[in-house]
């Protein structure tokens, strides 16, 4: 296998790996393929997604993924025997949560009494809050993602986040939901503070169910009180959850392309997750062309008129590339990985373990294009 240092010793002195980055850039491949690297290196490997576009059921060549891991060891024997690759101790999972599965999951968890689990769930707003409210699906996320360190049978877990204009909510989505209990009016649903209180609230809420219709304004209420039953012990769950991201064993890495726009959008990333208190590890560069300065020099002394405008349309590409790394440098942003673009998209394990290689510097050998 070839070694890359940077992103072998980010693999090592990591337990969990959250990626971050924008739609079409090749995060979920990449998430993919570090898993893969991980296992390689003789580690118990998962890459878990909560993409909504469900790319990498697609990356592996699989028709469908489910909530639970999924073990892909012996796709990754077979592209290792096919590469001359030893695989040794190493496994390969993957999995893609489903948040709604993993939130009665996470109720029962909780819940003092099964009958409070039940209220939940046949209540009409529990469907409402786990599609809408925002932040659900990040924290359910978040919450398995714990869940499955807490297990202790992955020693190499990879997060695969949404695109970046959701990452914000993703690392806000322990907060936001804690913000839900805290709110004026849940609590003044719940919690009145005395009696003339509480019976001028009977008295709203019999006005505010004319106005709603029938039945809105008791589900509101039986929804927020169970709610509230659990109130304590997701406060606890969520600090356990926090001090797990903020902890020495995970880390952030940004998947982007090498373009004008990268060093801004890297900066604002690096800015939001130092602010969360969270540990930066650096920023893979996808579908980079710097390993194609051989094939340029050659087409520059064959004489063919056509190649010669696509060397220059190349050569175009490559100084904006370059421009794009020195202002990365000149901010001192480390740059862990390059990846090379591909000549296709990424359809099987066999594409994947490909991948997985090419994470090193000494790698850049082939053409080809990840597709996120």
């Amino acid at each position: 296998m070839i070694k890359s240092p940077i992103i072998d010793e980010i693999l090592s002195k990591r337990r969990i790996i959250v990626t971050l980055g924008t739609g079409g850039v090749g995060k979920t491949t990449l998430s993919a393929a570090l898993a893969m690297r991980a296992a390689l290196l003789g580690r118990r490997a998962i890459v878990v997604t909560i993409d909504p576009a469900k790319r990498l059921a697609t990356s592996l060549g699989l028709d469908t993924l489910g909530n639970r891991p999924t073990d892909l060891t012996s796709y990754l024997e077979n592209a290792a025997k096919k590469s001359e690759v030893q695989l040794g101790k190493g496994r390969f999972f993957a999995m893609i949560p489903d948040a709604n599965r993993n939130f009665q999951d996470f109720l029962t968890e909780l819940a003092p009494s099964r009958e409070v689990v039940e209220k939940i769930l046949k209540n009409p707003l529990f469907q409402i809050f786990t599609k809408e409210f925002s932040g659900t699906n990040e924290y359910m996320a978040l919450e398995r993602l714990r869940a499955l360190d807490h297990t202790g049978e992955f020693d190499c877990i990879i997060l695969d986040t949404p695109p970046s204009r959701n990452a914000l909510a993703f690392l806000n989505a322990p907060k936001l939901l804690a913000r839900l209990f805290e709110e004026r009016l849940i609590r003044w649903l719940v919690l009145p503070a005395n009696k003339i209180v509480a019976a001028g609230m009977r008295s709203a809420l019999g006005v505010l169910e004319r106005l709603t219709g029938a039945g809105f304004m008791s589900n509101l209420l039986e929804f927020a009180s169970t709610l509230f039953e659990v109130r304590v012990r997701f406060l606890a769950n969520m600090k356990q959850t926090t001090n797990m991201l903020e902890s020495e064993s995970v880390g952030f890495i940004m998947v982007t392309a090498p373009s004008p726009d990268t060093a801004p959008e890297v900066q604002q990333f690096i800015q939001v997750i130092q602010e969360h208190g969270f540990h930066f590890d650096g920023v893979a560069l996808n579908r980079t062309l710097g390993y194609l300065e051989g094939v340029e020099k050659a087409a520059k002394t064959s004489g063919n008129a056509e190649q010669a405008a696509a060397i220059s349309i190349l050569s175009a590409l490559k100084e904006r590339e370059k421009s794009a790394e020195e202002t990365l440098r000149a901010g001192a942003v480390r740059i862990c990985a390059r990846v090379p673009e591909l000549a296709r998209d990424i359809h099987s394990v066999e594409d994947l373990f490909y991948v997985a290689q090419t994470l090193g510097p000494e790698a850049n050998q082939r053409n080809t294009d990840i597709r996120d």
